[in-house]
């Protein structure tokens, strides 16, 4: 008869329980400083879904972060980032944003961070290709999810009720959310007001608490791993160091001439590949499309609402079309028109401080791609912040 052992079973629980109780404190002081500055630019999906590394980046002194989506990964000499090294910034900034990071996936991470955000300046980048008719999707919105930040949600009782509540109810449209039991219900329970599944969602919130403590052990756990991989960030101290904004702007220019071989100033490198193999059938593709009618702008209060509950002074940098590659796919100039002056009303009554680029659509070197400013707008982004930073400081 074979011997049965139950040595494999006791070290799975031993290892298990080693991981559940060993000490925070500990694992905190494992993961160095210099970690910490490179996870500001290694732009590591655990950073953003996570809560520690930002915990300790939004505690150093003269911190404006960047809030933005895939622009913030296309570094140049001119990028935000290295901008403020060159120059000696009085601030320094970390970035949160990859493709797909919108405004819903910003509200938890906002919410998240409540504590460390009082009276910190925050950039935020909007999008116009955000703010299509379907608004955030399925297919965007999961990769970017932070269980972590959403389990939060359910036990956060310092934000504002009506806050927290609206952004559940958004949360729970997405099939991510739904699929999670636990979460739904404890989501369900709370904005019934304890009333929806009165045992059952006792029991949630339960074996939530048990869940969301997990979270934030393997956090710090992913957080050890997290800093040791530097990203190319192709900086030029020479092209912006010691440069007035006029000379920065025309280093910008001739930085960017050489890279574009088309008329609508998209990098070569990207127009090759991506674009002129199926230029004819890209030809009008957007003349269907408007953005002044999106579920987006709902998620962009929820943003505006989570900076006024957490007492931080946000930036919104709105970001305009490529108004080149946009005349191509027939996304005409007066629709454009039409976003740029919604979006320009709704930042406006926000009663904070924003940017308006759109003036800037039709510029050579403004963009990198179709939709991405790089060169000259980050020139602008750049002046922009210093101003921020400086306002009534």
């Amino acid at each position: 008869m074979k011997k049965v052992t139950f040595v494999p079973l006791f070290v799975a629980v031993a290892l298990f329980l080693v991981f559940l109780f060993f000490p925070n404190k500990w694992l905190e002081k494992m993961i160095s400083d210099e970690q910490v500055d490179a996870a500001k630019t290694e732009m590591n999906p655990l950073v953003y879904q996570g809560k520690y590394m930002q915990s300790r980046m939004l505690q150093q002194d003269n911190m404006m972060p960047i809030l933005g989506s895939s622009e913030l990964v296309r570094f140049d000499p001119f990028h935000p980032y290295n901008y403020a090294k060159a120059t000696d910034a009085p601030y320094d900034t970390y970035l949160v944003g990859r493709g797909g990071m919108q405004s819903l996936v910003h509200f938890l991470n906002i919410v998240e961070q409540k504590k460390n955000l009082k009276d910190k300046k925050v950039v935020f980048i909007v999008s116009p290709q955000w703010f299509v008719k379907e608004g955030l999707d399925e297919f965007h919105f999961s990769p970017n999810y932070s269980m972590l930040q959403s389990y939060d949600l359910a036990f956060n009782n310092e934000i504002d009720s009506e806050i927290k509540k609206r952004g559940m109810k958004r949360l729970l449209t997405f099939d991510t959310v739904k699929r999670d039991t636990v979460l739904r219900t404890m989501y369900e329970y709370e904005l019934s007001n304890h009333k929806k599944y009165p045992i059952v969602g006792k029991m949630a919130m339960a074996v939530g608490s048990m869940t969301r403590s997990i979270q934030h052990k393997k956090d710090l756990y992913y957080s050890l791993f997290i800093g040791h991989d530097p990203r190319n960030l192709k900086a030029d101290d020479t092209l912006v160091k010691g440069r007035t904004f006029e000379q920065q702007l025309a280093n910008a220019e001739a930085f960017g001439k050489p890279r574009v071989n088309n008329e609508y100033s998209i990098k070569t490198s990207y127009y090759d590949k991506k674009v002129k193999p199926k230029l004819q059938e890209l030809k009008g593709y957007k003349k269907d499309e408007e953005y002044t009618n999106s579920p987006e702008y709902a998620d962009l209060k929820l943003v505006m609402d989570a900076f006024k509950d957490a007492g931080a002074k946000p930036m919104f940098v709105s970001i305009p079309m490529n108004g080149k590659w946009y005349d191509y796919a027939e996304f005409d100039k007066e629709r454009r028109d039409d976003y740029y002056a919604k979006m320009n009303k709704f930042l406006r009554e926000s009663g904070y401080a924003y940017v308006d680029m759109s003036q800037h659509e039709n510029e050579n070197y403004m963009f990198t791609d179709t939709l991405h400013i790089g060169w000259k707008g980050w020139v602008y982004m750049d002046h922009a912040m210093d101003d921020f930073w400086n306002h009534n400081r």
